[in-house]
């Protein structure tokens, strides 16, 4: 079952055309993805990077828009890692307000050493936390 994230989505993050601002849709998923970290790891990047002494910058987003995000219902983010390389991690990341798909996308993360933001393996314990919770291929 993938890990849901519940987002409130304000007046503020929304446009003229009352709906969620283009720019704030990927916030959302990352805030998700974050929040997922946080969930499994016991911290999210902030520890990772301060306290861990590993970061895990993004390499590659792709995002599809379903249906307008408003202000109107909580938008639930569904993550689940879908593949975990040698030092990187793809997620995916599906939204929806009241049941109906908002957008979905895979979010590529690569594994650094924080201190040099050299590439490095993805280290042991979250190896083991992360494979687990891999979702099977289709």
């Amino acid at each position: 079952m993938p890990y849901q994230h519940e987002i409130r989505v304000a007046w503020g993050d929304c446009d003229p055309a009352r709906i969620a601002y283009t720019a704030r849709i990927p916030w959302f998923a990352l805030d998700a993805i974050d929040a997922w970290w946080e969930h499994h790891l016991g911290g999210g990047w902030f520890h990772m990077e301060i306290d861990r002494g590993f970061g895990t910058p993004f390499v590659h987003m792709s995002l599809d828009f379903r249906s307008p995000i408003t202000p109107r219902h909580r938008l639930i983010c569904e993550v689940a890692p879908i593949s975990l390389g040698e030092s990187s991690i793809r997620f995916r990341v599906i939204g929806r307000q009241d049941g109906v798909l908002c957008f979905e996308g895979e979010f590529v993360c690569v594994f650094i050493v924080s201190e040099t933001f050299k590439k490095r393996p993805a280290p042991e314990d979250v190896r083991a936390l992360v494979e687990p919770l891999l979702e099977p291929k289709a």
